[in-house]
């Protein structure tokens, strides 16, 4: 271990700190595309912030038409990549904390990015700094990436790659120590149907579930109207086959009800209390004032409702590297026209995509199906040049015997070749990505720099 490169981070940690404060302070969740601004102004400013940053330490710095940017040290050689991501999830509901304070507390920076991926990817930068400052000269060159729509849809990245040389060997990090070398396939179903002709029964006037499709919805909401004492004596005897809690609220000719459930990131969804589930639940044992919205809630409640594993869809499985498939229930909403939901699928390494959806429009026959943000799965054989470099400088750092995973999430690391996700996360921490209060120790971050600007310094002298 190069003990000049070691101490420069450490020299480095209360500005490190400061740095991702700051950019936590961005509320960076994807908005409406403007011209100069094609994920939302919010996420344009936080890529604004973190190149300057990236220019104020010393290196150069491309902005790629606001879809992507980078900071470079060095000008010759092999190509290195660390990608991360400036976006970040809603912050949702349950904070302890300002969501966006950046705030540094018991010995944790908080806030939405804290650890998914705005920490890690500016603790990155800052072990690259301490290459500079160390005075390691550059055999070779480590880009440090910035994506930024990583939570929806790649678009970022994936300009960046057709505009931008490609690393020939990349990490980032965005998951877990010590490294990852598969990722289950990741793929998004939306399904809807047309609320249909009027009949008897109770009119749902607005309903709404999740915010985002990777993320464990955490509350539902239905506003509806008819005979409400009806209404009132059902959810009284009603229960949930989850730990959602059910609260509402009667007004002159509505009544408001609202379910309560626990988000996770949408990959351990088993981890997470679904309110969408429980409100179907509820709402299809009751008789809907339109044919076809009734058909909807009735067919998804029963094929998808509370299950986790796609077993009355018909998916379920697993393999021996990845584990089991599972099933997100995302996202549901109604416009008085039409019924939407969109479900988030992670599927084991050996598994067929194209048959997952089939059997999905088998199983929800009826229903218009169409796929978005699809990522084909990822392996690394262990054996690789990457896997082994990898282990060897998170040992000679950590003092700890290496550890391989397999995810269910899905990281930057499929976006190019030769790629594996290699932390923040270690061994025996608390996930707090996609929930409240995000949160990353100090001590956590100030170590992965530390491993980093080894990594950097064997990238940069020996590759």
């Amino acid at each position: 271990m190069n003990k000049k490169v070691d101490a420069a981070v450490l020299a480095l940690k209360d500005e490190m700190v400061n740095a991702i404060s700051e950019l936590i302070k961005i509320p960076s969740v994807q908005g409406e595309p403007e011209e100069g601004a094609p994920f939302g102004v919010e996420v344009r400013k936080a890529l604004e912030k973190a190149l300057e940053l990236g220019k104020e330490l010393g290196f150069e710095v491309k902005n790629v038409d606001n879809y992507a940017g980078h900071v470079q040290y060095g000008n010759a050689g092999r190509l290195f990549g660390v990608l991360g991501h400036l976006d970040v999830v809603p912050e949702g509901t349950g904070w302890s904390v300002e969501p966006y304070g950046g705030i540094v507390k018991n010995g944790y920076i908080y806030g939405r990015g804290a650890i998914d991926d705005k920490g890690p990817t500016i603790a990155a930068l800052y072990a690259l700094k301490a290459i500079k400052d160390a005075g390691i000269e550059p055999g070779n060159r480590i880009r440090i990436i910035f994506g930024t729509n990583e939570e929806s849809g790649w678009g970022g990245i994936n300009y960046y790659l057709q505009k931008e040389e490609i690393p020939e060997m990349s990490v980032t990090p965005d998951a877990a120590f010590t490294l990852i070398y598969a990722e289950k396939g990741i793929v998004n179903y939306r399904f809807s149907k047309e609320a249909g002709e009027n009949k008897e029964g109770f009119e749902i006037v607005e309903l709404e579930g999740g915010e985002a499709s990777n993320m464990v919805a955490a509350d539902a909401r239905v506003v509806m109207k008819g005979d409400l004492d009806k209404l009132l004596a059902l959810l009284e005897i009603f229960k949930p086959k989850n730990k959602a809690t059910i609260s509402w609220e009667k007004g002159a000719d509505a009544l408001a009800i609202h379910v309560k459930g626990v988000s996770a990131h949408g990959s351990k969804p088993e981890a997470g209390v679904n309110a969408i589930s429980a409100l179907l639940d509820f709402l299809s044992n009751l008789e809907l004032s339109k044919t076809r919205l009734q058909e909807f809630v009735e067919k998804v409640s029963s094929k998808i409702g509370y299950e986790t594993d796609g077993n009355s869809l018909g998916i379920a499985g697993r393999d021996k590297i990845t584990g089991p498939l599972s099933v997100n229930f995302g996202t549901l909403r109604y416009d008085g026209e039409k019924i939407e939901g969109v479900i988030n699928i992670r599927y084991p390494v050996f598994f067929n995509e194209k048959r997952i959806k089939a059997q999905i429009e088998e199983a929800l026959g009826g229903l218009k199906i169409e796929r978005e943000h699809h990522h084909d799965p990822l392996y690394v054989s262990p054996d690789s040049e990457l896997v082994k470099l990898l282990i060897n400088v998170y040992e000679k750092v950590t003092g700890e015997k290496a550890q391989l995973h397999t995810i269910g999430g899905g990281t930057y690391a499929r976006a190019v070749p030769n790629a594996v996700a290699f932390g923040p996360l270690f061994p025996g921490r608390e996930e707090t990505e996609h929930q409240p209060d995000e949160r990353v120790l100090v001590d956590d971050l100030v170590m992965m720099a530390r491993i980093y600007a080894q990594l950097f310094h064997r990238i940069l002298t020996k590759w």
